[in-house]
C-alpha cells in the first residue's frame, strides 16, 4: 500500500486532449482503495471518517462543484471480487463517470476549487487509485448521441470554475 496515492499526471492528460475531437465523451474509470481511516492533512479541520465516508464527501463536493447535465455517474459500487489481476492487489469500489468531453474534466481537475478544497479530500479518503481515460470505439462527437439513458444531472446551465 502507498503512503500517499498517486496523483493525476497533467502531461498524459494533456498529450491524450492532444489526440481526442474537442466533442467526444470520455469515460473515465476509478479503481478505488480505501485507507481505513481517513488522512487529511490538517485533521483538526476535519472530523474523523473512515476513508469511504471520507470518499463519499469527495463524491458530495464533486456534485456540489460541478453542472450535473456535463457528466453521467454510469456506475459506482463496491469491488466483489478480483478475479484477475496481480497478487495482493485489491480495490474496494469502482466508479465510471462519463463526461461530455475532455475539457469538462479538465475544467474541473484543473479549478482552484478542486485543487485547494476537493482533489485534499480525495488524497485523505484513498490508500491507493486508478484512473483510466477511456473512449467508445467509433463514438459520436455529441453527447446526445451517445446518452446511455444512466444518472443524469438536472441542470442545464454550464458551471464556470
Amino acid at each position: 500500500m502507498l503512503d500517499t496515492p498517486p496523483d493525476l499526471r497533467f502531461d498524459t492528460l494533456l498529450a491524450a486532449a492532444a489526440t481526442l475531437s474537442a466533442n467526444q465523451p470520455v469515460v473515465m474509470l476509478n479503481l478505488l482503495r480505501y485507507r481505513a481511516q481517513a488522512a487529511y492533512d490538517d485533521p483538526a479541520a476535519q472530523p474523523p471518517r473512515t476513508g469511504q465516508q471520507a470518499y463519499q464527501a469527495y463524491i458530495d463536493a464533486f456534485m456540489q462543484y460541478n453542472d450535473p447535465a456535463a457528466f453521467t455517474i454510469v456506475f459506482h459500487g463496491a469491488a466483489q471480487a478480483q478475479l484477475a489481476g496481480l497478487p495482493g492487489e485489491q480495490w474496494d469500489a469502482v466508479a465510471l463517470v462519463e463526461y461530455r468531453n475532455l475539457g469538462v474534466f479538465r475544467r474541473w481537475v484543473e479549478s482552484d476549487v478542486y485543487t485547494r478544497h476537493v482533489a485534499p479530500i480525495r488524497r485523505a479518503a484513498l490508500a491507493d487509485w486508478r484512473l483510466l481515460l477511456l473512449t467508445r470505439p467509433g463514438a459520436p462527437a455529441t453527447p446526445a448521441a451517445t446518452d446511455t439513458g444512466y444518472r443524469r444531472g438536472l441542470m442545464a446551465q454550464e458551471t464556470i470554475y
